[in-house]
Formats: C-alpha cells, sequence, structure tokens
C-alpha cells in the first residue's frame, strides 16, 4: 500500500469508527493563530451527541466559565445558546445565530460551535484530502507510530501536504493527523497555514464513547 492509500485508509477507518460512535465526552485542548498572533491555550469541556448536538464549557483560561450549547432540534438550524459569567453572565443564556458578527469579535475562533465536534473535523479533514487528491497537488510526508503528546496514546501520525497556495482553495497548506492505534479515531490536529506557521491545533483528550447521555447534558446552566 502506497503512502497516499494508507493515509486515505486511516480517515476512511476514523470515518467507520465515527460512524459507530452516537455520543461522546472529552476536553479539547485548542490552540489557534488568530490574525496572525498565536492565541493562548484553551481547554473546553466537550460533549456529543448524534444526530449533532454538542455542549461545550470553557475551564481555566481565557474565556473561562463560557458555556456554548448547539441543539439545532431545539434552537434551529444555525443558531446555539451561550452563558458567560460575570457580568456578562447576568443576562443569562442567550441565543445567537452562527453568521452573527458579533460572534467574531468577542469569540473569535475558527470553528463555530457544531463544527468543534470530532465528527465536523474527520468530515472536513476528508474532504480537503480529497480535493487535494483531485487537483493532483496531495503529497504524504510522514506516516510514523508515536506516542502522542496530549493523550498520551500510541498514534500513527500522518503529515501531508496539500498545497502551496491559498488560490488553491484549500483551507490549509499542510495537516498533521494523529489517529489513535486502538480506536482508529484522529485524537489530535495540527493545521498548518500557507506561510507554514500553526494554523490551529486542537486534541481530544480523554475521549469516552461509553458513559451514557441524555438531553439535559446539554442545558446551560448558571455556574
Amino acid at each position: 500500500m502506497s503512502d497516499i492509500e494508507t493515509a486515505r485508509e486511516c480517515l476512511s477507518a476514523a470515518r467507520r469508527a465515527m460512524d459507530a460512535i452516537d455520543h461522546y465526552s472529552c476536553t479539547i485542548f485548542c490552540q489557534e493563530r488568530i490574525n496572525g498572533k498565536p492565541r493562548k491555550p484553551e481547554q473546553i469541556l466537550s460533549r456529543y451527541q448524534r444526530p449533532g448536538s454538542v455542549y461545550l464549557r470553557w475551564l481555566p483560561g481565557p474565556f473561562e466559565g463560557l458555556q456554548c450549547s448547539y441543539v439545532p432540534e431545539r434552537d434551529g438550524k444555525g443558531k446555539f445558546q451561550a452563558r458567560e459569567t460575570g457580568l456578562r453572565g447576568m443576562v443569562g443564556t442567550v441565543t445567537w445565530s452562527d453568521d452573527s458578527p458579533i460572534i467574531d469579535k468577542m469569540y473569535p475562533h475558527y470553528f463555530r460551535t457544531h463544527e468543534t465536534s470530532l465528527v465536523h473535523m474527520i468530515e472536513l479533514a476528508s474532504d480537503i484530502q480529497t480535493r487535494a487528491e483531485a487537483k493532483g497537488l496531495i503529497k504524504v510526508d510522514t506516516i510514523d507510530e508515536v506516542v502522542d503528546t496530549h493523550t498520551h496514546d500510541k498514534a500513527t501520525r500522518v503529515v501531508t501536504t496539500l498545497s502551496s497556495s491559498k488560490n488553491d482553495g484549500l483551507l490549509w497548506s499542510k495537516t498533521e493527523l494523529f489517529f489513535d492505534r486502538e480506536s482508529a479515531l484522529p485524537i489530535h490536529f495540527k493545521l498548518y497555514d500557507f506561510d507554514g506557521a500553526l494554523s490551529g491545533e486542537y486534541a481530544f483528550v480523554g475521549l469516552d464513547t461509553k458513559v451514557p447521555s441524555s438531553p439535559k447534558d446539554f442545558v446551560i446552566h448558571k455556574l
């Protein structure tokens, strides 16, 4: 099997593994570069329930105490609920539209609430790799076995160059994906901008797919 076939199979196996999962909980490690400047690392408690419900609560860090909940059956597609702590939290839980420009100003992140799910990240990585292949641009740089620095689990690391120019219509120039050896899921993503700098890093730590989930897990409460 060639390197590109191996990279393709890693993502296919990840999609199959994710298809068998109805819910999970984890802590997301997130660090992004916004407007050319690295942001402070964030840790986010995350829950997911099919078909697409997401709950996030920021742990100590830049947005400590912020909660977001995306349940399209409750709020409508493209909308989510959020609640802050402190003085801003006094207004209670507020419903926002995904395309609100206020969101980018108050909480600058690359991904909206529903886009933080492992399901979305797998689909996005698969789509971009497929489009890079179709354009004849993709190149697999490295495939090796490592111990992931965030989860401390054994993983297959796949480093792929996708494009050298943003004009190719791809989001990143290179991806570094870490596929858990036991579950086949990509539990760590490193995404690179076209200047070679790290655009965003996301690790799904302590992924638990066995603890039952209920609707109340996606309700925002006063902390």
